[in-house]
């Protein structure tokens, strides 16, 4: 969508999510997405009876995209899952097309709670999850 406005800048885009907890769906998973771009921004998903979710892309109005300045977009997921919080994502976003955060491929994640965060460099910035990226797969 950003290529159709050059007046939109992508802050976060599509992400679908397979949660799990110990290997089986983690089912009415709360999702919590923070997205830090000149304001806050915060809503909440929740996980479908196979542990499935899906966030839309978010988008707003850049209108100095033209001038020469750094972009950086701060994306968060956090999962409220059987009384405990698990952080799943936490990246710093550095263009404003859709789907830059995989250089142009759809985020498709499978996340297991139960897992050790990583922490990585991926595509262009660091990358803190506990979710495996499809390359990986």
């Amino acid at each position: 969508m950003s290529n159709l406005n050059p007046l939109k800048a992508c802050t976060f885009s599509e992400m679908q999510i397979s949660l799990f907890f110990d290997g089986k769906p983690a089912t009415g998973a709360k999702i919590t997405r923070t997205i830090e771009w000149r304001k806050e921004h915060i809503d909440e998903f929740t996980a479908d009876g196979n542990g499935q979710v899906t966030l839309p892309a978010e988008f707003e109005n850049y209108y100095l995209k033209f001038f020469p300045m750094e972009f950086v977009s701060a994306q968060f997921l956090t999962v409220q899952y059987e009384g405990k919080e698990y952080e799943i994502w936490n990246y710093a976003k550095r263009n404003t097309e859709l789907n830059s955060e995989m250089d142009g491929e759809p985020l498709k994640l499978s996340c297991e709670l139960t897992s050790e965060s990583i922490t990585t460099r991926a595509f262009g910035s660091i990358l803190g999850t506990r979710c495996t990226l499809p390359q990986e797969s």
